[in-house]
């Protein structure tokens, strides 16, 4: 195949990407997605020192513009080097007392991930676990609630292996109503899916670089809103985990902010610049925007698959996410054997990976720089798999 050279369109601001010399097929993933070039050549760019006054400009921005893609009104925001489960160990190490319940709503690997860290860490987990595609048990968690004193609950917005999005703001409502904390892992939604931190009442919200911001991946990101930052700041207890206690970097993170240096641990600076550019090109497409653009993305998919005889697992459409879909390996297929067919037609897909579907489902991703000309591409690819001619997809 030839290599992918993959242009966005000029419609709604975007005209983000231009070849990367790559072969291989067109990448239909969850993550990491694809960065644009100004991204990358930020990225490329040698670290550079901590009191960089260039630099410490650029964090402050870094700061501003995740504030403002998250909605999160005055929280703090804390970058620092790591992944998507540093950044939710680091949480559950710093925010939350061991010996002290907390309620976890899982929707997948993502939530039992939750479940396993806190366990880890000497804190007693209930865990209300749904059914396979099913969101969040929402009058579940008001009844387990209202039975004990829990210090936290923990949800994942967007679970990527089963596709499912929770409405974290119900969740983080309910928990405020009996004094709980909400923790949100929104590693997969931040940039895709509507996040309103502040007006929510989300106490901690994660993110990542390597979903729909489409930055490269290396950074936790976490949103610390006045609840999670008072509890950090005036807490008794001291966490297992020195370099994943979120504590001393709030000192780093507000003198940066102020563009001053600070120091607790070496920041990430080319990975810093190279989210920054990131998120800059968030915010040129505009947010909201951004959102429909990836609800739009969703739906043709989804249509398209259907026209197939594709089904989506999350059969509530409510719940079906912008970033992500799950489908059933059609039938006559084993799993490995369809993904490998539909790479070999020109498109990467990726194996399940929910504990209770992974080999009866594969992952389509559609966030970041994705284009409605990948949506077409893939469903002609799994189209060409399935006998459908030439696989070729008609959109009215």
């Amino acid at each position: 195949m030839a290599g992918t050279e993959f242009v966005t369109a000029q419609s709604g601001g975007l005209g983000l990407l231009a070849g990367t010399g790559r072969t291989g097929p067109l990448p239909m993933v969850v993550g990491p997605s694809r960065p644009a070039p100004s991204v990358l050549a930020r990225l490329a760019e040698p670290a550079p020192p901590l009191t960089d006054r260039d630099f410490l400009a650029e964090f402050a921005e870094c700061m501003d513009l995740l504030r403002h893609i998250s909605s999160g009104g005055p929280s703090l925001p804390i970058v620092v080097p790591g992944t998507g489960t540093t950044g939710m160990e680091s949480l559950v190490t710093s925010l939350l007392e061991p010996g002290r319940p907390v309620v976890v709503l899982s929707t997948g690997m993502w939530g039992d991930r939750w479940r396993d860290i806190c366990q880890r860490n000497g804190i007693p987990t209930r865990s209300l676990t749904s059914g396979f595609g099913a969101p969040p048990n929402v009058g579940a968690l008001q009844l387990v609630l209202e039975q004990r004193d829990y210090q936290a609950v923990l949800v994942t917005h967007v679970d990527s292996s089963s596709g499912v999005r929770a409405s974290v703001d119900v969740v983080a409502a309910l928990a405020a109503r009996h004094g709980a904390l909400t923790l949100v892992d929104g590693v997969a939604a931040l940039g895709a899916e509507h996040v309103a931190q502040y007006d929510w009442g989300i106490d901690a919200y994660l993110a990542g670089p390597a979903k729909a911001l489409a930055a490269p991946p290396g950074l936790a990101i976490v949103l610390l809103g006045h609840r999670a930052l008072d509890l950090l700041e005036r807490r008794t207890w001291t966490p297992p985990s020195y370099s994943l206690d979120l504590l001393p970097w709030v000192p780093v993170m507000r003198a940066a902010g102020r563009c001053q240096p600070g120091y607790f641990q070496t920041p990430a600076g080319n990975l810093v610049a190279a989210l920054t550019q990131a998120l800059r090109l968030v915010t040129h497409e505009g947010l909201a925007e951004r959102i429909v653009r990836h609800y739009h993305l969703r739906d043709r998919l989804h249509s398209g698959l259907i026209d197939l005889g594709v089904r989506p697992a999350v059969d509530n459409e409510e719940a079906r996410s912008n970033v992500a879909t799950v489908c059933w390996v059609p039938d006559g297929w084993d799993r490995d054997e369809f993904v490998s067919a539909v790479a070999a037609a020109g498109v990467l897909t990726q194996t399940g990976t929910h504990p209770a579907a992974a080999h009866r489902t594969f992952r389509i991703g559609h966030l970041g720089n994705v284009t409605e000309e990948d949506i077409d591409r893939t469903l002609a690819a799994i189209g060409m798999v399935l006998g459908h001619g030439t696989g070729e997809v008609r959109h009215g």
